[in-house]
């Protein structure tokens, strides 16, 4: 038995969704990515909604509809039901079958007449919709339904959240999306006071920031981190000026004895950074 619905053609969402992407001027590379970070998904996911293999929810496509400012009918055809006429649209509904009860979605048709019998109906409570088995005469405000979509969805663990700080925006970008890959929801930010101005109302599971900001250190966001409402946080240093002598090697290493942080040289070993960030938050 299901918990949620799809609408119609998971194909044809599909085909919709990258083709309003495109008008908005996000490239064919980056349109997973993107998904992902509205739809809240690993890149696998994202990956298999695109090629419209995995069943669109309701919920996902008026989500990504209103990231874009654009109606959700953009992406699902009122009409390209089936059955043929403008008012049978899928409605959010829920479904009362004996000892179950979860939401739906349902194509709803016209009032029945007193002498017509139908083997689901659906009554309007207030901005709602529920639908039951009918083994008599419908009752009054009785409609058809001629469809009914439920679908079983597996629940997935909550990714956890990182925050990426590097001034170089391609080497962020290219770590976000290495980490979206590994189920993991990515931030980006060019600056350390961009990042501090953000932890004012976000928290993070987990901080990868560049040591240097020209003359600046990475020193505060490590101070603001643990100061903030998630201070166990894990943080990682990433820099590539030790050998070049920019960085001071004892200021990095008072960093890590007082605020137990890692660091790692750039160009990091991206598995095997991503295999330490995983075993400090407990997924490894």
């Amino acid at each position: 038995m299901t918990t949620e619905a799809t609408l119609a053609d998971s194909l044809t969402v599909a085909d919709r969704v990258r083709a309003l992407m495109v008008r908005h001027g996000i490239g064919k590379r980056q349109q997973t990515t993107e998904l992902c970070r509205i739809l809240d998904l690993s890149f696998s996911q994202g990956h298999r909604k695109l090629r419209g293999s995995s069943p669109w929810t309701l919920a996902q496509i008026r989500k990504v509809a209103d990231a874009f400012g654009e109606p959700p009918t953009q992406l699902f055809g009122a009409q390209e039901n089936g059955f043929g006429g403008a008012d049978l649209q899928p409605r959010e509904a829920m479904l009362n079958l004996g000892a179950f009860e979860g939401p739906c979605i349902a194509w709803i048709g016209e009032p029945l007449g007193p002498y017509e019998r139908a083997e689901f109906v659906a009554y309007g409570e207030g901005n709602r919709w529920r639908i039951v088995w009918c083994d008599g005469a419908p009752g009054e405000r009785a409609h058809e339904v001629h469809k009914i979509e439920i679908h079983p969805r597996r629940g997935e663990a909550k990714r956890a959240s990182v925050a990426v700080i590097d001034a170089d925006q391609a080497a962020a970008e290219a770590l976000c999306n290495y980490l979206a890959q590994n189920g993991f929801t990515a931030t980006a930010f060019g600056s350390h006071t961009a990042f501090i101005d953000a932890l004012r109302t976000q928290t993070f599971d987990a901080v990868l920031t560049d040591w240097l900001f020209g003359e600046q250190t990475a020193a505060p966001v490590v101070e603001a981190v643990r100061r903030s409402a998630r201070p166990d946080a894990a943080i990682f240093l990433l820099t590539g000026d030790l050998l070049t002598g920019k960085a001071s090697e004892s200021e990095i290493s008072e960093i890590i004895r007082r605020f137990d942080v890692a660091c790692y040289e750039k160009p990091a070993r991206l598995a095997i950074l991503v295999a330490d960030l995983s075993k400090r938050l407990g997924r490894g």
